[in-house]
This record gives C-alpha cells, sequence and structure tokens, in this order.
C-alpha cells in the first residue's frame, strides 16, 4: 500500500469514528424543555412524509435561526411547532368570522400588554 492510500484510509477511519460520535450524541439528546402536547419531535422521513419549503430573506432567516436557538430546537422543529400551533388555534375558531377573530386576538393582546 503507497502513502496515499494509507492516508486515505486514516482519513476514512477517522471519519468513520467521527460520524459514529456524532450519532451516538444525537441518539443521546434530550430536549431541555417541554414541548406542547401535539407537537411530536421526529426524525426526518420516519413519521413525516412530506417536506415543505419555505423562501425567506436572509434577514428572516437569521431571526428564525435566533428564535430557535433561544429555544434550544433546530429550526425545522420550531417552524413545525410554529406551524402546528397556527392550525390549531385556526381549528378552534372553527366558523368564526375575520372580525370575531380579529376580536378575539385584540383581547388576547391587551391582555398580556396591559
Amino acid at each position: 500500500m503507497n502513502d496515499t492510500m494509507t492516508a486515505v484510509t486514516m482519513s476514512n477511519s477517522k471519519i468513520d469514528d467521527l460520524l459514529a460520535a456524532e450519532g451516538a450524541a444525537a441518539e443521546d439528546y434530550e430536549m431541555s424543555e417541554q414541548l406542547p402536547a401535539h407537537v411530536k419531535v421526529s426524525r426526518p422521513g420516519l413519521s413525516r412524509h412530506t417536506v415543505v419549503s419555505v423562501r425567506l430573506s436572509a434577514e428572516e432567516h437569521g431571526k428564525l435561526v435566533a428564535a430557535a436557538n433561544g429555544q434550544g430546537l433546530p429550526v425545522s422543529t420550531l417552524m413545525r411547532i410554529w406551524a402546528l400551533d397556527r392550525l390549531c388555534a385556526e381549528a378552534e375558531a372553527g366558523d368564526a368570522s375575520i372580525a370575531e377573530r380579529v376580536a378575539r386576538l385584540e383581547r388576547a393582546v391587551f391582555r398580556h400588554t396591559a
């Protein structure tokens, strides 16, 4: 075996070791905070089959990353939480008119800012 092949073999071994260590760390990761009951953290492709792509500006993406980091979550998990929370809110609103929903939102905002 020549020096190049030995270097490649050693490099592959280091990569394999690194991947094994990262995989083990990911398997042992525990969430620091309790998530809402309707939100499930999943591994891609195992329980959720549809991927949604969203275009954001660099500034919007930066804000999203900061928000996710602040919660100790991956960006995709935070986006899933927000989307599912919104879907639940929409379902709870039922047949309420837009005016009724806006009024309810205003009451909630004023309650929290007062």
